[in-house]
């Protein structure tokens, strides 16, 4: 059960930092510390879901380079209209 607990928990958060990362390297080539790097990474991985929903792409069981670009791709979009709203 503790071992479904800490799958459940931590491979979301390490997923969210690494694309939050990526992201950030992507966007401004420096990273934004852990902080903004997970929810980038949170919150861009919803947004690259919905980006594959409206191109019909089929994420679910895709396989993780598939999932990992389109979380990445979400990501640079929420960078992005970050940057567009707040400079």
């Amino acid at each position: 059960m503790l071992e479904h607990l800490v799958q459940f928990t931590a491979w979301p958060i390490l997923t969210g930092l690494l694309v939050g990362y990526v992201a950030n390297r992507i966007m401004s080539g420096e990273g934004k510390g852990c902080c903004l790097n997970l929810f980038i990474g949170i919150v861009g991985s919803y947004a690259g879901a919905f980006i594959g929903s409206l191109l019909d792409v089929h994420l679910i069981g895709a396989g993780y380079v598939k999932n990992f670009i389109f979380c990445v791709l979400g990501s640079v979009v929420v960078m992005w209209i970050w940057k567009k709203l707040v400079d």
